[in-house]
C-alpha cells in the first residue's frame, strides 16, 4: 500500500482527497503545515500533495525544497504534485523539482490519474 501526504490548510480540500485516495486503496496522512508534514514523513511516504499557499504565510515550495535537497526522511526523490490557484506558480514548482503542478479548481480524479502513472513510473 503506497503511503500519500496531502499538506494543506484547507478541511475540506483535504477530506475530499484523502477520501478519494483512501478508496483508490492508499494511505493517507493529512497535514496542515510545513512542520507537521515533515513528522509524517518521519514514517515514510511514497508520495506528497503539497498546496504552496499554506497558513501563516508558510509556502509548500519549501517542503518541496526540503524534499529535493534530501532534508527530510523521504527519499528527496519522491513523488510530489503541486497545487495551487496561482498559475503563475507552475514554472518555479517545476523548476523546483515537482512532478506535477495542478491548477486550482482541478479535478480530482485527474489528480488521481496523475499520482497514479507517476508511481507506476517510480516503479519501473
Amino acid at each position: 500500500m503506497n503511503t500519500l501526504i496531502i499538506v494543506d490548510d484547507d478541511a475540506t480540500n483535504v477530506g475530499l482527497l484523502k477520501m478519494l485516495f483512501e478508496l483508490d486503496g492508499y494511505s493517507v496522512l493529512a497535514c496542515k503545515t510545513i512542520q507537521e508534514a515533515t513528522s509524517a514523513a518521519a514514517s515514510g511516504a511514497d508520495a506528497f500533495i503539497i498546496d504552496c499557499y499554506l497558513a501563516q504565510g508558510m509556502s509548500g515550495l519549501n517542503l518541496l525544497n526540503d524534499i529535493r535537497a534530501g532534508q527530510t526522511a523521504v527519499d528527496s526523490n519522491a513523488i510530489t504534485i503541486m497545487v495551487s490557484g496561482d498559475h503563475r506558480l507552475e514554472k518555479e514548482a517545476l523548476a523546483s523539482g515537482a512532478n506535477a503542478f495542478f491548477l486550482k479548481p482541478y479535478s480530482p480524479n485527474e489528480l488521481s490519474k496523475k499520482l497514479q502513472i507517476l508511481l507506476s513510473k517510480k516503479g519501473t
